[in-house]
């Protein structure tokens, strides 16, 4: 998972911007890098030894009070929107894993990128390293009618293997409301990671609403406030609950739970959706964002970790929305051999009794998103129909334990049916 620290270091028209991850084993920080912008300067500090140089820059001109949060994305630079149209995704989820006792195999389960507000699957492959601790594998629906999982079933010996999939997925520039479900009075509860009946929680939802005259503005508000929460000096990061995230400030699961929890306490529905989105382009680990259920009767995408009021469909490949059942599994024992508490259940991946975590490797940034491709509007409509006709054959294929995954040009050549359409989705230019 990924977070940042940023409003402590602004003044005088100098901006800091840390961003660090979480690694196994202890879930110990470490910085990424650090963007530092004054006026026309504008440096990218990617040795971690330079937090400590930016922030004595940052010193050197002396403190000044924050000014108030501006309803833009707090990282307009790091939060890049594809232009308009349909895209083409492609991301690989990977987990480390081992049996707790010799030549005993079992199942690790992935949520899967199923057709929830319009996004299409078009290119699967399930595989292992070695290739033989992969016994089989099979797509299965989950009883929500929200979320899909890929099953495998393993037998990684000794140290351990990786268990992976990859998919190509087609977003959509603007959801599809057809394929979301109306249902949203589950998600106005109190659960173990979104705390919306905690009365610290209860009494901020009280603070940001005043003034406001609608639900969208306090949404809004209170997206902003999340965003620029950097919680309170010296409070520990332990967990990724709404709670943990008032206090520590928190990475991105935080933030989704805190929004979540913030509208919930105000009677507006809201969950949490974890996705891989597109403007990372690079290995990562997952990104998570807030869904809440609009006066005009649908779910809509909030971005509570960047500031993003509304973050473009066509940018985020949903991997799970979170029932309040996930929501209270979230400090099961047998969830946190692969993530951390305070996360929903099945959000990434689980693994069953007789398997646990391999250390592998001491990087968390495991998996990795890549936008392919950013269709032109006068071919997108036809794309994503010819892209929903080849999914449900992908889909039926996995559920029967079989896929493949497909080269670039092999998935373009599946989804354009018409000859122009296949010359402008070949043109990298466009």
């Amino acid at each position: 998972m990924t977070g940042r620290h940023d409003t402590i270091l602004k003044q005088q028209g100098l901006s800091i911007m840390i961003l660090f991850r979480l690694t196994r084993p202890a879930w110990r920080l470490q910085f990424l890098y650090t963007e530092v912008d004054y006026g026309n300067l504008n440096l990218t500090l990617y040795n971690p030894e330079m937090v400590s140089v930016a922030c004595l820059l940052f010193f050197s001109l002396g403190l000044q009070q924050d000014k108030p949060p501006k309803e833009e994305p707090v990282f307009p630079k790091f939060y890049k929107n594809p232009t308009h149209g349909p895209t083409l995704v492609e991301f690989t989820l990977r987990v480390p894993i081992k049996s707790s006792n010799e030549n005993e195999g079992g199942v690790v389960t992935f949520p899967a990128p199923s057709t929830y507000s319009g996004q299409v699957l078009v290119s699967l492959q399930v595989e292992s390293k070695p290739r033989k601790a992969l016994q089989s594998w099979v797509w299965k629906d989950r009883k929500d009618g929200l979320n899909s999982t890929i099953e495998a079933t393993v037998l990684p010996e000794g140290p351990g293997a990786w268990i992976s999939y990859t998919a190509q997925v087609l977003c959509p520039s603007e959801p599809s409301y057809r394929t979301m479900l109306k249902e949203y009075k589950p998600w106005l509860a109190s659960t173990r990671c979104v705390q919306a009946a905690d009365p610290e929680i209860i009494a901020l939802a009280e603070k940001l609403s005043k003034g406001t005259t609608n639900r969208d503005e306090f949404v809004y508000k209170a997206v902003m406030w999340v965003a620029m929460n950097n919680g309170k000096p010296g409070e520990p990061f332990r967990s990724l609950d709404a709670s943990s995230a008032l206090a520590c400030g928190g990475s991105c699961t935080n933030r989704a739970n805190l929004c979540a929890a913030l509208l919930r306490a105000k009677g507006i529905a809201a969950r949490t959706v974890s996705h891989m989105p597109t403007w990372i382009d690079s290995k990562f680990y997952e990104h998570w964002l807030t869904e809440y259920w609009t006066e005009d009767g649908n779910w809509a995408m909030v971005e509570p970790t960047l500031g993003v009021k509304r973050p473009a469909r066509n940018s985020v490949v949903v991997l799970s929305i979170s029932s309040p059942e996930d929501e209270n599994r979230a400090f099961d024992p047998e969830h946190l051999k692969l993530s951390m508490a305070g996360s929903p259940y099945l959000s990434l991946a689980e693994a069953s009794s007789n398997l646990k975590a391999a250390e592998l490797t001491k990087d968390d940034s495991i998996n990795e998103v890549h936008l392919l491709k950013t269709f032109p509007n006068q071919a997108g409509s036809r794309i994503m129909t010819s892209g929903y006709r080849r999914s449900l054959k992908v889909i039926s294929s996995a559920k029967l334990g079989h896929a493949e995954r497909l080269d670039r040009q092999s998935v373009l050549s599946s989804i354009a049916k018409d000859p122009e359409d296949f010359a402008i989705l070949l043109d990298d230019k466009q």
